[in-house]
């Protein structure tokens, strides 16, 4: 049996499980982000242009147009700020700015 413990202790100590404190920040490979933002981007492209030809074809409510129409405003301001980053390889990404463009994607279907 104490073979057994030390056994479980080494796989522990050995896998970074042990008793540590927690990271604030956890590392993500540069293409992994680009994966996941190319993910989402199309995602939100999908949507908008659903919803443009919704606009066109006069099934929905000026309102949600007039809405849709500023939704897209700030997905695409927000595109071209994360191009940026993935254009600067030495910058940070920012997550949030992905989950930000998620966001608006879901505005336009609300």
């Amino acid at each position: 049996m104490k073979g057994l413990a030390s056994f479980f202790l080494a796989t522990l100590l050995l896998t970074g499980c042990a008793l540590t404190r927690p990271v604030t920040t956890i590392s993500v490979e540069r293409q992994q982000f680009i994966n996941a933002y190319a993910r989402a981007r199309v995602l939100y492209q999908r949507l908008a242009a659903r919803v443009e030809a919704d606009c066109r074809a006069g099934t929905l409510s000026q309102e949600a147009c007039v809405n849709a129409a500023a939704i897209d405003r700030e997905a695409k301001a927000l595109d071209s700020e994360i191009r940026a980053k993935i254009d600067t390889p030495e910058s940070e990404v920012d997550w949030g700015r992905v989950m930000r463009l998620l966001e608006l994607a879901l505005g336009l279907v609300l």
